[in-house]
């Protein structure tokens, strides 16, 4: 039974190396074919490592491996392609490592039967526990027949059935639960890392990771000889906000003006929540002028926007907006967001509703 501990620890090292490697991106989440073919290449190398540890049912002298299981874990992770790619290899691998032999050629034709069988279990719409367990049972149905097929002139051929059935099912079942493990603890890792840098109320950049986006903003706009602009947006009478509609309705319009803020910037601007309603967007290789425009864009598309605050009632709100430029406002980038917030000081002395720089005021 050596060869069986081997196999099961040939499957955790498996999934908790591939767990590892998506712990950022899930492999099912991923569109790209570069991972699918990686997956299924590491499908076919677990296949293998099962294969030349092929379990030996000494009652009878009979080998069996639990290729299968590796062909069904990547199937359940990635779909019909990684599946694919897997199936090929262990059928390349069994025909160059055994020869072409009537179990060879068996072999081929039941991975193809799991690959259309695969296809329709795509089409159903299971659960995750029904789907493990449906493609379980056709792989042990496949498997079994097979070497029911193979091993029908050997004798105790059920017992070795019962034997591989129970092996198989011991893996499959702790296949599952370490997966369920694995996805667990990364989607738990992927929901603290996105705590750790995003504004849990608007999704936005929170004040640590726009300090480091500065920090880094900072390093190459010195390094390129790039312009860096800035701009504090902040709600006006926000105050006036919660005391009027309560709280619930304040973070309605935090979120929404969020949106906004994400929608009128560049894809590549740097939107972040700094205080309760005070947002600054970093604005990369921009001008002042730019900026400025920029700045205007939203105080524009605020001003025209309905908040919808629920029971059919909408409020109207405007903002205040501070522009900061460097080099054109201030040769000094380390004093970008002090200036930004003296520019924003002034918006809201001269009337709100207006964008502000160190040497202009425009509300229109």
């Amino acid at each position: 039974m050596n060869n069986f501990f081997i196999n099961i620890l040939l499957l955790i090292s498996a999934i908790f190396l591939g767990g590892h490697l998506s712990k950022d991106t899930p492999f099912e989440c991923s569109s790209k074919v570069f991972t699918k073919i990686f997956l299924g290449l590491g499908g076919g190398i677990l296949a293998i490592g099962m294969m030349i540890y092929a379990i030996n049912i000494e009652s009878t002298k009979t080998l069996v491996d639990l290729r299968i299981i590796a062909m069904m874990l990547i199937y359940y992770i990635g779909g019909l392609l990684p599946s694919l790619i897997t199936g090929i290899i262990i059928v390349l691998f069994r025909t160059l490592y055994f020869g072409i032999n009537q179990s060879s050629i068996v072999a081929g034709f039941q991975i193809l039967i799991l690959l259309l069988s695969y296809s329709v279990i795509g089409k159903m719409k299971l659960n995750m526990v029904k789907k493990w367990l449906t493609i379980y049972l056709i792989n042990m149905f496949s498997i079994i027949s097979t070497y029911f097929y193979l091993l029908f002139d050997v004798g105790d051929v059920f017992k070795i059935l019962l034997e591989y059935f129970i092996i198989s099912t011991i893996a499959a079942i702790l296949a599952y639960y370490l997966l369920k493990y694995v996805r667990s603890s990364n989607e738990l890792y992927r929901r603290y890392k996105n705590e750790a840098t995003k504004d849990f109320l608007t999704g936005l950049n929170n004040t640590r990771q726009f300090d480091l986006i500065f920090n880094k903003s900072v390093v190459n706009a010195n390094e390129k000889n790039e312009k860096l602009s800035c701009l504090m947006v902040d709600i006006d009478h926000f105050k006036y906000v919660n005391d009027t509609y309560g709280h619930a309705v304040g973070d309605i319009v935090l979120r929404e003006l969020a949106v906004i803020l994400k929608n009128t910037c560049r894809v590549f601007d740097a939107v972040s929540r700094v205080g309760g309603e005070e947002f600054c967007v970093l604005l990369i290789d921009c001008s002042k002028g730019r900026a400025i425009e920029i700045g205007k864009r939203i105080c524009n598309e605020v001003k025209n926007h309905d908040f919808e605050i629920g029971d059919g009632r909408k409020i109207r709100i405007t903002v205040s907006v501070g522009v900061s430029a460097y080099p054109e406002l201030t040769d000094n980038i380390e004093m970008l967001l002090k200036q930004a917030d003296e520019s924003l000081y002034k918006a809201k002395q001269t009337g709100r509703d207006r964008v502000c720089s160190a040497d202009t005021c425009d509300n229109k």
